[in-house]
């Protein structure tokens, strides 16, 4: 069987590039076989070889159709052609053949762009509408048709406008010939649409299209329901509602468009070989959507449609490119709103498979070349490497030598490769290329009409480049060009459209440089109200509004305005709301890593060093607590307690707790990278993309849960004396965590840097620090950092640095709180708790001073301990067997519980730590840079009881865990300090109020020193009974003694850190 593909003949949808079965085609190629030999037998004059010519051009036409050669379809025209020059005495097959003769040339046309048939077709049809068209059994209707097919060709690509002109008065007439109501009458009105949208195409004037589509309307209004062709004019009028929707951003008509889509594919059952085409509009419409509103479940919606239309797609189908183009966009809008880098590397094989089916000279080659470069230049601005960038640019530059000036396609392919010149400029300092993008857009604005959509985009990158030159070189010209662009380009945005927020952003950053270079205060206050606008704008996301929100903090706080620390608190309210998209903490760190980066990760320590430059210091607390660690905030939310609740609704306290647990179960899944990326040169169909999406489906259940607890939780706050539930802590709440001692707070931020003691019952106190101790403590973990990278632990080299560093720690942090708390009438030894910002997070602060330090804040419980010890020794870790039995032989042995060897399996520790308050483990401790939620013990056979595993624990009776394992409170470099990603706060977030960790990689002797030490003074003789609030002072006094030892580096007993309380 032979396919049989629709190439978008007059009357064809945008949307039917359709395959249908042909089964002849065997029959065919006989029939041509056959007028063949017979033409080779005849003699040069012979006077049937008109008729013979003729019925071999008809079947060559017919192959041509099933089998889509140009070879068939210009034989077809020679021997058309051979037979009307050759029949003179018979006017019926004459005027058959010249009808037959001018289809073909028009399919010519239409198939393969032949321009140089336009002019002869024009004329050919003219002249069969003189003819007695009767004789040959053509109706002259068919023939005003073509014709008028053929001008509306001509318009398209001569743009003549007494082409469209004449088409579409002749389509008028024809119309008046055909009774209303029938087949006839719709699809010549069809057609007159197609005209009025091709007159559209060309002069971009909305009255043009509106006709088409009161066209369209009329012939949907007229057709039945249960008729055969309808889901084909549903689909016309879908199509040119898009059209509108691309001009007028009129979200309305995109919803429309959905609508019948979606009606159309209703009518068409899983074979019709139209519904793969009505499938891909469907999916373009979801995509276009999702671009506009944000909503996740249209670009899921999108990319499940892309997928199916895969199935339906043959091998070696014409439009596979377009599919495989259109599905990588959409994974990487997925990249791009919830950071999962496997959709980006999914997205550019994607792109690469779909360039490969277009070579040069394929018509299409621009859209593949523009389709690999955007997800190149997307992955450059995820991992920097400057390869990706300079392949993006060479693909841009391709593209734009591929329409030289004149051709409609130049604006974008200008405005494109500039986009990549702007980032390049950005990265590596060239103001070259900020110079040639300039040129780009200056060209592309130009050859642009003001109204096309395309112009305010232009217009905007045009600003963006000027100011960034205005940053260089200071000219006034440049600055006021830029906002006058930004202006401009604001005020052709269609309301309701979600790029006005980062727009008016922009604007107001221009009039911020503006303010600094004319001290003007119209211009700073036009500014700052420009951002309060971006950041309030109801149709764009939290994503799109988190940005200005920032720009909005830098602004007010640059310049001491009275705004600052409203945008502080706007900027911290979006920043979980923009994290919280994903459906797991996995997408959700993945985001957080790639786009929640220099000034976004700051902006917590920031907004809280204004409130303490403003002297509210229990506001900056307030901030502080709001804005860091989002990942454990979140999950922890799902375990609010719920005691009070119970006591006065504990139906609704079941549902809570019901639904919470659900969507805790989703938001702690991993999903595996189930992508591998397709070698270069794979054929397309090894691309795998048609398997299920997991992602999808717990992304749409994360949605559906959330929307439920949302509902229940607004029901909670109803309630008298719940109305707080589930909102940011007020400071009263918090001050309560130093009901244990005092709490220590060191804010890191490039403004300034503060220390603040919180103290229960009493008024915060606020320890001023030096001008230069942001730079000395950024420095500082820089150095350590690329010690521990270069150097072995215990090398001389590591050990004089560390010692710097902590003489340094002691100098900035430790002296000046201890002094402070004298000061206080704090006694010595008393315990303190330290809660370090930022890049502090990841230096050995505990080591700093001379007082007992724990991190973190948590509540207190004390009972005589139940101790489980999970234990894995191998060749590399000899001193488990001794560290566990002294262990044993400390606590006593009935109170231990020891796992080792094949019961020591995660499965197993899991089942077990709700029995034991206390655990200690002695086992490899394995850190994975970039996948935190993957760091693990290593216990038996290879297994991994992971950070993620220990997290879903909820363990309210948990008191203490020691984990004599590397890295269990280290920070990956890769990571973001404030989010706490090691095993240490996962255990701590299961429910153990005390845990200590290791900052690195430890020795094996030193868990079993420690441990005799640290277990020694909790279960001193004399005792009374032992408690975990005993821990910090009894791991001070085993890093005590462990620090006399002989050998003994000072990286080896400073590794052991205490968090909790």
């Amino acid at each position: 069987m032979a396919l049989n593909v629709n190439h978008g003949a007059q009357g064809s949808s945008k949307s039917q590039f359709s395959v249908q079965p042909f089964d002849s085609l065997n029959d065919v190629n006989s029939q041509v076989n056959r007028w063949q030999t017979q033409a080779s037998t005849l003699p040069f004059r012979h006077p049937d070889r008109a008729r013979i010519a003729h019925n071999l051009a008809t079947y060559h036409m017919s192959r041509y159709k099933a089998t889509r050669q140009k070879g068939d379809l210009d034989r077809a025209i020679v021997e058309y052609a051979e037979a009307l020059l050759r029949e003179t005495n018979h006017p019926p097959l004459n005027i058959l053949t010249f009808e037959h003769l001018t289809r073909a040339l028009l399919f010519r046309f239409n198939d393969f762009g032949a321009r140089e048939d336009l002019d002869h077709i024009i004329s050919y049809f003219r002249h069969l509408s003189n003819l007695p068209l009767g004789v040959a059994g053509i109706k002259r209707l068919d023939v005003l048709n073509g014709l008028s097919d053929a001008l509306c060709g001509r318009f398209k690509v001569g743009g003549r406008p007494e082409d469209i002109e004449e088409a579409i008065s002749l389509l008028r007439h024809v119309i008046t010939m055909v009774p209303p109501g029938t087949d006839g009458h719709r699809d010549f009105t069809c057609n007159l649409a197609i005209a009025w949208n091709r007159k559209y195409e060309q002069t971009d004037k909305s009255e043009d299209l509106t006709e088409a589509i009161s066209h369209y309307r009329a012939v949907l209004t007229s057709c039945p329901l249960d008729h055969p062709s309808r889901f084909s004019y549903l689909s016309h009028l879908a199509d040119v509602l898009m059209s509108r929707f691309e001009r007028s951003g009129d979200l309305n008509d995109l919803q429309d468009a959905a609508t019948l889509y979606q009606e159309s594919l209703d009518l068409l059952d899983k074979e019709h070989p139209d519904r793969m085409g009505v499938l891909m509009q469907l999916a373009n419409v979801y995509h276009a959507r999702f671009m506009q509103t944000g909503d996740s479940e249209d670009l899921e919606k999108a990319i499940s449609r892309y997928r199916e239309v895969h199935l339906l797609c043959p091998p070696g189908h014409e439009s596979k490119d377009k599919l495989l183009g259109n599905l990588g966009l959409s994974l990487m809008s997925r990249f791009q709103n919830f950071g999962r880098m496997d959709c980006l590397e999914e997205a550019i094989s994607l792109h690469r498979a779909a360039l490969r089916l277009c070579p040069r000279g394929h018509p299409r080659r621009q859209e593949a070349l523009r389709g690999l470069a955007v997800a190149m230049h997307a992955r450059f601005c995820r991992t920097h490497k400057i390869e990706d960038l300079e392949e993006t640019i060479s693909l841009e530059r391709e593209n734009l030598a591929l329409t030289p000036p004149g051709h409609p396609m130049r604006p974008q392919m200008l405005y494109n490769l500039s986009v990549s010149l702007e980032t390049q400029s950005r990265w590596t300092g060239d103001m070259s290329c900020i110079e040639e993008g300039i040129e780009h857009l200056y060209e592309a604005s130009k050859s642009v009409k003001s109204r096309h959509p395309d112009s305010r985009r232009i217009l905007h990158l045009l600003a963006v480049n000027l100011v960034q030159r205005f940053g260089h070189r200071g000219a006034d010209k440049d600055i006021a060009d830029a906002i006058k662009y930004y202006r401009t380009s604001i005020s052709l945005m269609p309301e309701g459209n979600p790029e006005v927020s980062p727009m008016l952003s922009n604007l107001a950053r221009g009039l911020r440089f503006l303010f600094f270079r004319t001290g003007d205060a119209e211009h700073l206050e036009e500014s700052i109200s420009l951002s309060r606008s971006a950041v309030e704008y109801p149709f764009s996301s939290a994503r799109d509004r988190l940005i200005p929100a920032l720009n909005w903090t830098i602004t007010a706080h640059s310049t001491r305005h009275s705004s600052a620390l409203t945008a502080y608190r706007k900027a911290l309210s979006l920043l979980p709301r923009a994290i919280d998209l994903g459906p797991t903490v996995q997408t959700r760190h993945e985001y957080i890593s790639g786009q929640i980066i220099g000034p976004l990760r700051d902006l917590p320590m920031d907004a809280a060093s204004y409130a303490i430059e403003s002297r509210a210091y229990e506001d900056a607390i307030e901030m502080l607590e709001q804005g860091r660690a989002l990942l454990w905030s979140g999950m922890r939310s799902l375990r609010a307690p719920l005691d009070h609740l119970h006591e006065v609704d504990r139906s609704l306290a079941g549902e809570f707790t019901e639904i919470s647990q659900a969507l805790e179960g989703i938001i702690t899944t991993i999903h595996v990278r189930d992508f591998v990326q397709t070698p270069a040169g794979t054929d397309d169909d090894d691309v795998t993309i048609g398997r299920k999406d997991k992602f999808a489906r717990d992304l749409a259940e994360k949605r559906r849960l959330s929307g439920e607890l949302d509902e229940v939780v607004l029901r909670i706050q109803a309630l008298p004396g719940f109305e707080n539930f589930w909102r940011p802590v007020p400071f009263r709440h918090l001050q309560t965590a130093a009901i244990g001692g005092p709490v220590v707070i060191i804010n890191l931020s490039i403004y300034r840097s503060d220390i603040l003691i919180i103290r229960s019952n009493h008024p915060v106190v606020h320890i001023p620090t030096s001008t230069n101790f942001f730079h000395r403590v950024t420095n500082l973990a820089l150095q350590l950092s690329e010690t521990r990278k270069n150097y072995r632990l215990e090398s001389k080299k590591y050990d004089r640095v560390l010692r710097q560093t902590l003489e340094e720690l002691s100098e900035l942090v430790g002296q000046p709180v201890a002094n402070r708390l004298m000061e206080l009438g704090i006694p010595e030894q008393s315990r303190i708790w330290l809660c370090p910002t930022s890049v502090l997070a990841s230096l050995p602060i505990h080591a700093a001073g001379p007082i007992p330090l724990s991190r973190n804040l948590l509540g207190s419980a004390s009972g005589q301990p139940s101790l489980l010890i999970v234990e894995q020794p191998d060749e590399t870790l000899p001193g488990v067997d001794s560290e566990t039995r002294s262990i044993e032989y400390l606590v006593g042995s009935g109170s231990v519980t020891r796992i080792a060897g094949d019961a020591a399996t995660p499965e197993n520790v899991i089942a077990r730590l709700p029995m034991h308050p206390w655990v200690h483990f002695a086992c490899h401790g394995m850190l994975q840079p970039g996948r935190p939620f993957e760091s693990s013990f290593l216990l038996q056979h290879n297994t991994h009881l992971t950070l993620l595993r220990i997290a879903k624990s909820h363990l309210p009776t948990a008191e203490l865990a020691f984990l004599a394992a590397c890295h269990t409170a280290e920070l990956a470099e890769d990571g973001t300090p404030d989010e706490v990603l090691h095993l240490t706060a996962a255990m701590q977030f299961s429910g153990f109020r005390s845990v200590i960790g290791t900052m690195w990689a430890m020795v094996d002797e030193d868990g079993q020193d420690l441990s005799e030490h640290f277990y020694g003074k909790i279960f001193a003789a004399g005792a009374q009974v032992a408690s975990y609030e005993q821990s910090a002072r009894a791991l001070r006094h085993a890093t005590q003694k462990l620090r006399t030892k002989k050998g003994i580096s000072l990286e080896r007993w400073v590794n052991f850190v205490h968090y909790g309380a």
